[in-house]
């Protein structure tokens, strides 16, 4: 099974004491709050502004604001987020300074779409996941250059334990991760953001130290890599990433494949969109289902002058030629493809970090 553990939004949000749901106010009003509870079967879209989920065919049907969800949040902006059993996993950034840059919190959200908790004083995470090893939350920290694991109840902001660049193989910047549970392991897909970007791999079933499995691409680099997915497809195990620079000052979808997730996968190609939905302008996020339908989210920042964020669905292409042809998929060694048909499936958001889908059950 693979659990969907799911930069830069320019918004803040009011200090908070580090355990406390914040200082509480009357939120700002919301289309959709979550009063029938947490919807499924849907995309999960943390964005600039609120939460969105939606249909596959597009239909919102709740986008319940920072505020309606953690508390008193009225500017704050959307990252990463997780499934958690019956709750919802969320990071985002906060206005409270730390050391002069952007900083943030992590929330769970409870099935009936009440709080169960919200911890501040992150460097703004990027990601937060259930570590089945312990039961505790790991948080992807990017300006902390670190992995850092606090209580699962959200009771302390205490690290338990934490995955820096003490450690050989692991870069700075982490800025997305997914969990996959393979058989009795436990594996960790962690992006890291630097224009000479990484994607790597690592075997988390214990809690003793987090073993280094490999690193993509095996030289070079990738250009600011998002939210890194692994997904079973014709009996091989793809993975797919949100290639931000992938085509220099916009994006592509990186694609590689394996047979065996705690092996490198081989680089297959870049897909470039059609003038139906081109540029990827600030590409962060890539979801791909088992009938082949992808969903990128596109947050085209309106500091970038392109207007507002969005949601594009389509389809995982038919016609790569497998095995690849020997590039490494470092940038300046890439096959570029096109992406194929696509569509703008939800406009006017605001930043979105990523388009996850999260089943029924």
């Amino acid at each position: 099974m693979v659990a969907r553990l799911w930069w830069l939004t320019l918004a803040g949000c009011a200090p908070a004491d580090s355990m406390t749901t914040g200082e509480t106010g009357e939120p700002p009003p919301s289309t959709q709050p979550l009063d029938g509870g947490l919807p499924r079967d849907v995309l999960v879209i943390p964005e600039g502004d609120r939460v969105v989920f939606a249909r596959v065919d597009g239909t919102v049907v709740a986008d319940p604001t920072w505020t309606n969800l953690v508390g008193f949040c009225e500017t704050c902006g959307g990252e990463g987020g997780s499934p958690d059993g019956d709750g919802l996993l969320l990071s985002f950034t906060t206005s409270e300074t730390l050391g002069g840059r952007r900083p943030g919190a992590i929330a769970r959200i409870a099935a009936d779409g009440t709080l169960d908790f919200r911890v501040d004083g992150f460097g703004f995470p990027h990601d937060v996941i259930r570590d089945p090893a312990d039961g505790s939350l790991l948080v992807v920290s990017t300006f902390s250059n670190a992995i850092e694991w606090i209580a699962g109840d959200g009771s302390s902001d205490e690290r338990i334990r934490t995955l820096t660049s003490d450690h050989p193989e692991f870069p700075n910047t982490p800025n997305g991760a997914e969990r996959i549970d393979l058989g009795d392991r436990t594996l960790l897909l962690v992006s890291h953001r630097p224009s000479n970007g990484r994607i790597t791999m690592w075997d988390i079933t214990t809690t003793e130290e987090p073993e280094f499995l490999w690193r993509f691409p095996p030289s070079g680099s990738v250009d600011t890599p998002h939210g890194p997915i692994l997904r079973r497809r014709g009996g091989d195990w793809w993975l797919l990433w949100a290639h931000t620079g992938g085509a220099g000052v916009v994006g592509t979808v990186g694609l590689a494949v394996t047979s065996d997730p705690t092996v490198a996968p081989t680089y297959v190609a870049d897909l470039i969109p059609g003038d139906d939905v081109a540029p990827f302008v600030f590409l962060r996020g890539v979801e791909l289902l088992e009938d082949d339908r992808m969903f990128l989210a596109d947050s085209s920042p309106r500091s970038f002058g392109v207007g507002r964020g969005r949601v594009i669905e389509a389809r995982f292409p038919t016609n790569i030629t497998l095995p690849a042809t020997g590039e490494s998929g470092a940038v300046g060694d890439q096959r570029f493809e096109p992406l194929g048909e696509a569509r703008v499936l939800i406009d006017e958001l605001s930043s979105p970090f990523e388009s996850w889908y999260w089943p029924e059950d």
